[in-house]
C-alpha cells in the first residue's frame, strides 16, 4: 500500500477535530477526492482537496495556517490544520482485553508504518547536517526546533520598509517590473519564512542561510538574479543563474515541482515570456502557480517567491539588520550533482563535507575539518 492510500486509511478514522483556538469541525469524512466536514454549529458541508491535504501533511513538519496557505486552496486552511493535527495525535487503539493473540490490529500496523515511512524533508536533513557542523547554540531554524521571529531578523513583505538606499530601491523597481507586480504592497513580517539565521558564530558570524530546492530556480528567479548580479558579482548568483538556465532541470525538476505537466522547448528569455507560455499551456490552476497579492496573474506565486528570495538576498543591506553579513545560499542541485544521487540518499557526513567545500570555494570561508 502506498503512502497516499495509507494516509486516506488513517484519515477515515478522524470524525471530528478541534483547532487550537477551540473551533470544532465535525462530520469529517473522505468522499471521493475530497474531505468533507461541518464547521462549528453550521449545517452546510464544506470540503478540502484530498490531494492538497496530503501534500501539506507530507511536506510540512510544523502544520500551521501559515504553512497551509501554500497548499490548501479556498478558505479552509484552519480546518485543514485541525484535521491534520488531530491525525498526527491519533495513536493506534490498544488490543481488546479478550484478544487471543498479541498481534497488532491492521489499523495500528498501518499507522506505525505511515509514521515510520514518512520521509525526512531535504531541508530538515540539510540543517541537521549544518547544526552538527557548527553547533546548535548559534543556529535559529524551524528545521532544528528553533523558529525565527521578527525579533531575530527584519524581513518585511514591502521592500520600502527596509530603508534601502536609492540605488537599491531602483534595483527593486526594475525587479518588480520584470515580475509584473502591481506594487500594491502591504507591510507584514516574513521573518518566519527564512530557512535559518546564524547568530554570532565565531567564523560564519551573523547571517541568513537558505537551502534552495527546485521551486526556487524558475524563470522569475532568473530575471531577478541577472539584475542582482550587478550588486553581488562574486557570491552564489553565477552558480544559481547557471542552474536556472539548465533546460533539463527546468523541465524535469522545476516545472514538476510546480505540478506542471507541459515541457518547454527552451529556457524562456524572461519571466513575461514564461507567463505567456503558461497561459497557453492549458495547465490546471493551483496554489503553486496561482495569483498572489501584488502578483495578480497566473504564475503569481512563482513571481512572489522570486521577490521574497530577493528580500532575503538584500536584507543585510538594511540598517534594520545591522551586523548581518551577506546570506549563504546552498542549492540542493549542487549536492546532487556532486554525488550523482538524490539528496535524500546522501549521508549526513557527506553533506557536511560538501557544505564545508562550498563555503571554501564560493565564499572563502574555512571551517575546521571534522
Amino acid at each position: 500500500m502506498n503512502e497516499f492510500l495509507e494516509f486516506i486509511s488513517e484519515l477515515k478514522r478522524i470524525k471530528s477535530a478541534i483547532s487550537i483556538t477551540g473551533k470544532r469541525y465535525s462530520s469529517i469524512q473522505v468522499n471521493s477526492n475530497k474531505v468533507e466536514f461541518i464547521r462549528g454549529h453550521k449545517k452546510t458541508t464544506e470540503s478540502i482537496s484530498l490531494k492538497e491535504l496530503f501534500e501539506l501533511y507530507q511536506n510540512e513538519e510544523l502544520i500551521t495556517t501559515a504553512t497551509a496557505k501554500k497548499y490548501i486552496s479556498g478558505r479552509v486552511q484552519s480546518p485543514a490544520v485541525a484535521i491534520l493535527n488531530q491525525l498526527r495525535q491519533k495513536t493506534p487503539s490498544p488490543p481488546k482485553k479478550n484478544s487471543t493473540t498479541p498481534m497488532k490490529t491492521k489499523i495500528g500496523t498501518t499507522s506505525q508504518s505511515l509514521a515510520k515511512r514518512k520521509k525526512e524533508k531535504d531541508e530538515t536533513k540539510f540543517f541537521r547536517a549544518l547544526t552538527q557542523l557548527i553547533g546548535i547554540d548559534n543556529i535559529l531554524s524551524k528545521s532544528v526546533g528553533k523558529p525565527i521571529t521578527a525579533d531575530d531578523v527584519f524581513l518585511s513583505s514591502n521592500y520600502c520598509d527596509f530603508g534601502f538606499t536609492e540605488e537599491i530601491n531602483n534595483y527593486y523597481k526594475e525587479i518588480l517590473t520584470k515580475l509584473k507586480s502591481n506594487n500594491l504592497f502591504k507591510s507584514k513580517s516574513l521573518s518566519h519564512y527564512i530557512d535559518c539565521v546564524i547568530i554570532n558564530h565565531p567564523i560564519l558570524k551573523t547571517r541568513i542561510v537558505e537551502f534552495d530546492e527546485e521551486q526556487h530556480f524558475t524563470p522569475a528567479r532568473l530575471d531577478t538574479l541577472n539584475i542582482l548580479l550587478d550588486l553581488f558579482p562574486d557570491n552564489y548568483l553565477p552558480v544559481f543563474i547557471e542552474i536556472c538556465e539548465d533546460k533539463k532541470y527546468l523541465n524535469e525538476d522545476v516545472l514538476k515541482k510546480h505540478r506542471l505537466k507541459n515541457k518547454m522547448e527552451t529556457v524562456p528569455q524572461s519571466f513575461k515570456a514564461f507567463t505567456k507560455w503558461l497561459e497557453q499551456s492549458n495547465e490546471k490552476t493551483s496554489g503553486y502557480i496561482g495569483e498572489k497579492d501584488c502578483f495578480p496573474f497566473l504564475g503569481g506565486r512563482i513571481a512572489q517567491r522570486a521577490y521574497y528570495d530577493c528580500l532575503r538576498d538584500t536584507a543585510h543591506l538594511s540598517d534594520k539588520n545591522m551586523g548581518f553579513l551577506p546570506p549563504l545560499r546552498f542549492a540542493k542541485k549542487t549536492f546532487e550533482e556532486i554525488e550523482n544521487k538524490k539528496f535524500a540518499l546522501i549521508s549526513i557526513d557527506r553533506i557536511k563535507e560538501i557544505i564545508t567545500e562550498i563555503l571554501s570555494k564560493n565564499y572563502n570561508i574555512e571551517l575546521p575539518r571534522t
